[in-house]
């Protein structure tokens, strides 16, 4: 081995380990220590292991008699306790320096520093991976000359038992150990009058020695100590400092987000230029949003960067996540060894929830959880309790709404286990129960005055209810996901999803063999419905003619299919054919009861554009009349605000400006509420054919480009329940260019598509 006993202790033990053929895992095993505390005493964090720890080392090793002495000799001595009143000496020890700079945390580091300032004992708590570490060591270096004896790391995560806590403290601040005395006296003894700042590092799964440090700083009081812990101390006079992922949204400026800017920066070291590229962005800020922002996630997945572009990148980030740096420690190499140290520390329950919640895509309520905890056979009583556990060892995110989330590589972990422990298959069936039944519960609401809460219900769970059908098909359940889509065609329309909404549905009717009738048939209005939004006449015929033919005697299928069918034949100028299947759809909707009363009216809006389509405006202003009064009594803000565009196409026709501008601000009011894009476009329209007819030609081309964008964004212009006059809109666009000059038209035309779809609304009001 050569002349080792000049070395460190370090690098004795790996010149021993490697001479006997020993790798740190099989060290470790064989001195039923773990492989932490092996790689601490190599790597030199941890310099004065216990007797103990040598003699089972020596073991191990085989050594003899000069070997073992060669180990002990390295252990370095013991810093000799100070003569009584002598004056303690200040630290020349320095905080370790990262040889790459802390990116995006300017902020946590100054509101750590003003916590030290008012408090003694703070911890900065968060998920594994959120860097926690880092924070407390900027920290710690940025008020480091506030303390007069300097600071001092302790780095705990090597420790297996909560009895070797202090004796680590008490090595790193040179307190002699007198075996007549406890280590707490020792340390009290030695830290008495000293000004210090101890900075302990990774304390979770020590919790239990959280009682001694409290009593050490209420026994010094000049004392200061930062911990860093996935969970909180939990004693008297703590102040937690949540630590929480980089912002992945980009900055107002248009510059990278905190976690592009880290990406970027560790990518960039091993791949220069890497992700530099305009059309490269969008992979950057994916990579960002998928990896929740974790700095651990961005730096595991950067170290990928040598191989792989950002596009490649983001589609392998579950194997980027595999390997890491060598220098970082064991437990951090992988994101699987981060979660695997949190995992470790909890109990048979709160690990079985963590599993669970894996199933869950962008959060839960409590309530949700605990339906489907209780359909996979676990007590309800359990589950407060374990989601408090998963929150205070941050691998769960309470937001203030109440709402419960795992950050995205907390989830795929939590799902992996879940497959691992063969419990899969019943949290997906639990899941698309309980997801199914959020869906039937807001169904009708969507044709009420509880529309607006019933779409901010399925905005928070839309992603659970794709998740829910996705996974059902897979799993060969087709109903799940044909139930789900009739439940949620409204909320797609509502929501201009259009495209989604069809895929859905269609999806769930590839097996169509395999439902029964009527949910058949309730699918294929479903598919029926978004594919006439997306202008897609001829397959939505296709569809609502199969919906009625299995429709069999209930009603409420009927009145919807027979409607649609009108639709069709009203866009295809079919007026004759419109008007025999509207009003053979009210005839069903008569006996539907209310799940179909909505329906009712909006046939007799349609039957109103049938005869506004056929000169009789008396007849329309009748028909829609009853279709609005039917559609106020139930608070229905869509079938208001359709009614309502009707009304103005009557009263513009007439040439009553006033009135048409009166129905046109109330719809765009109501339209607003629910969110309805696609339906604001409509009346973004209608406002110019408006402005244009009382001379606002300025406006004209400031709302017809906002509609224009509003398309764009909606990826289809269908909206066929209106029949807009094209020639009304092009005639208007045609006069205001005339008034204008085509530059300043165009111009105007651009300014238009930049405005927010609520700017642009607010000009549908009478001029100011």
């Amino acid at each position: 081995m050569g002349d080792v006993g000049t070395h460190t202790l370090g690098s004795v033990l790996r010149a021993m380990r490697e001479a006997a053929g020993l790798s740190q895992e099989e060290l470790a095993e064989r001195a039923t220590l773990s492989p932490h505390a092996i790689s601490a005493l190599e790597r030199g964090t941890r310099t004065r292991p216990y007797p103990h720890t040598l003699r089972a080392l020596a073991a191990a090793l085989e050594l003899d008699d000069d070997q073992r002495t060669t180990l002990l000799g390295a252990v370095p001595p013991r810093v000799p306790r100070p003569a009584p009143g002598a004056a303690p000496a200040r630290s020349s020890r320095a905080l370790p320096t990262p040889a790459t700079p802390l990116i995006g945390r300017d902020d946590d580091v100054a509101r750590v520093g003003d916590l030290l300032r008012s408090g003694r004992l703070v911890t900065l708590s968060g998920p594994g991976g959120v860097g926690k570490t880092r924070l407390a060591l900027a920290a710690a270096t940025a008020v480091q000359d506030r303390y007069a004896d300097g600071v001092r790391l302790v780095e705990l995560a090597p420790l297996l038992e909560v009895d070797q806590v202090l004796p680590a403290v008490a090595a790193a601040v040179g307190a002699v150990r007198d075996p007549g005395r406890s280590v707490a006296d020792d340390l009290v003894d030695r830290l008495r009058g000293q000004d210090l700042l101890l900075v302990l590092d990774n304390v979770e799964h020590l919790l239990d020695a959280a009682p001694h440090v409290a009593a050490l700083v209420e026994a010094v009081p000049d004392l200061t100590v930062l911990t860093t812990s996935r969970a909180p101390l939990r004693v008297r006079g703590e102040t937690e400092y949540a630590v929480d992922p980089l912002e992945v949204r980009d900055r107002p400026d248009g510059s990278p987000s905190p976690a592009a800017t880290l990406l970027l920066d560790r990518a960039q070291r091993v791949s220069p230029g890497w992700g530099s590229e305009p059309h490269e962005a969008a992979a950057v800020t994916a990579t960002c949003a998928r990896l929740a922002g974790l700095p651990l996630a961005l730096e595991l997945a950067a170290a990928r960067a040598r191989l792989l572009d950002p596009g490649s990148l983001l589609a392998r980030l579950d194997s980027a996540l595999e390997a890491g740096p060598r220098d970082l420690p064991p437990r951090q190499r992988t994101m699987r060894a981060t979660l695997d140290w949190s995992h470790s520390l909890l109990d048979t329950s709160s690990r079985r929830l963590l599993r669970l919640m894996g199933i869950f895509v962008d959060g839960t309520t409590l309530a949700d959880l605990e339906c489907v905890a209780a359909a996979c056979g676990i007590d309800g009583s359990d589950v407060v309790r374990d989601v408090e556990v998963l929150v205070e060892h941050s691998l769960v995110v309470a937001e203030p709404s109440g709402r419960l989330r795992l950050l995205e590589p907390v989830a795929q972990y939590a799902r992996h286990l879940l497959r691992e422990a063969g419990e899969w298959e019943q949290a997906v069936a639990a899941h698309a129960a309980r997801y199914l039944r959020v869906a039937e519960v807001n169904h009708a609401s969507y044709r009420d005055g509880g529309q607006v809460a019933a779409l901010t219900r399925i905005d928070l769970e839309h992603a659970n209810l794709t998740a829910a059908a996705e996974r059902s098909l897979t799993l060969g359940d087709t109903e799940t996901p044909a139930r789900i889509a009739w439940e949620l065609w409204l909320y797609w329309w509502l929501r201009g999803q259009h495209d989604h909404g069809r895929r859905f549905a269609e999806a769930a009717l590839q097996r169509s063999a395999d439902l029964p009738e009527e949910v058949r048939a309730r699918a294929e209005t479903a598919a029926a419905t978004m594919a006439f939004a997306m202008d897609d006449v001829a397959s939505a015929g296709e569809w609502w003619t199969r919906a009625h033919m299995h429709a069999g005697d209930n009603p409420a299928i009927l009145a919807n299919a027979v409607a649609g069918e009108g639709l069709v034949a009203l866009v295809l100028g079919d007026l004759a054919g419109a008007r025999e299947r509207f009003e053979e759809a009210m005839r069903h909707a008569a006996v539907g009861g209310p799940e179909v009363q909505w329906t009712w009216g909006l046939a007799h809006v349609w039957l109103g554009t049938v005869a506004l389509l056929e000169g009789d405006a008396d007849a329309a202003v009748r028909l829609i009349e009853a279709g609005l009064e039917s559609a106020r009594g139930r608070e229905d803000r869509l079938s208001s605000y359709i009614a309502l565009y009707n009304l103005f196409q009557v009263e513009l026709g007439r040439g009553d400006h006033e009135a048409a501008r009166r129905h046109l601000e109330e719809s765009t009011r109501l339209s607003l509420e629910t969110g309805d894009q696609a339906n604001l476009a409509y009346l973004l329209d209608a406002g110019a054919v408006l402005a244009a007819a009382t001379g606002q030609h300025a406006r004209v081309p400031l709302l017809l480009g906002a509609a224009q964008a509003i398309r764009e964004t909606q990826g289809a212009r269908g909206y066929g329940y209106y029949r807009p006059d094209t020639d009304a809109i092009r005639a208007a666009a045609d006069d205001a260019r005339l008034h204008l000059g085509a530059d300043r038209y165009d111009d105007a035309l651009d300014t238009g598509r930049g405005l927010p779809p609520e700017s642009a609304a607010a000009m549908l009001g009478a001029p100011g």
